[in-house]
């Protein structure tokens, strides 16, 4: 093996020299520089593991919202239909209300206007009754001159008219 060494030029002392700088160099460069390393690498895949959790959570957190709110914007709409529903009722019911008491109103007016019509009809009647009465006690007088019993004849011509 010396001879093989002798032929390589390979000197055992610097050889076993180039070793032991090997296996320091390799020792402190794994101290100084591969496990730094390393743990900065680790810290960074823990960071990025980190931020896909934390964007799945907010996605996550983001559809349970979005859910939340399509709920809370349906039930919205349910209550506002409700409601829309309701206020239709009552306008219908205080349209009845009012139709049923503008009918009321008017029947009131159209029998009192009933009532003052036959009132006025007798009123007219009887003006009218003593009018004719008088122009025919007149016409009486003037035709037969001065009669005797002039109250007589008033009841007469008032039976005759049917004037009360």
């Amino acid at each position: 093996m010396e001879q093989l060494l002798q032929s390589l030029r390979i000197e055992p002392a610097v050889m076993g020299m180039q070793m032991a700088l090997f296996i320091l160099l390799w020792i402190s460069m794994n101290h100084l520089f591969w496990k730094p390393m390393l743990q900065h690498l680790r810290a960074r895949d823990n960071e990025i593991s980190g931020a896909y959790k934390t964007v799945s959570n907010m996605q996550h957190e983001m559809e349970t919202l979005r859910s939340d709110y399509q709920a809370r914007i349906t039930q919205i709409e349910a209550d506002a239909r409700a409601k829309i529903q309701d206020a239709i009722k009552e306008a219908q019911a205080e349209r009845e209300r009012l139709l049923s008491e503008a009918k009321l109103q008017a029947d009131t007016i159209v029998k009192q206007g009933a009532a003052d019509m036959d009132r006025e009809k007798t009123e007219a009647m009887g003006s009218l009754g003593g009018w004719m009465s008088d122009l025919a006690h007149s016409a009486v007088t003037k035709a037969l001159g001065a009669v005797s019993d002039p109250a007589a004849l008033k009841a007469t011509i008032n039976r005759n008219l049917a004037i009360k």
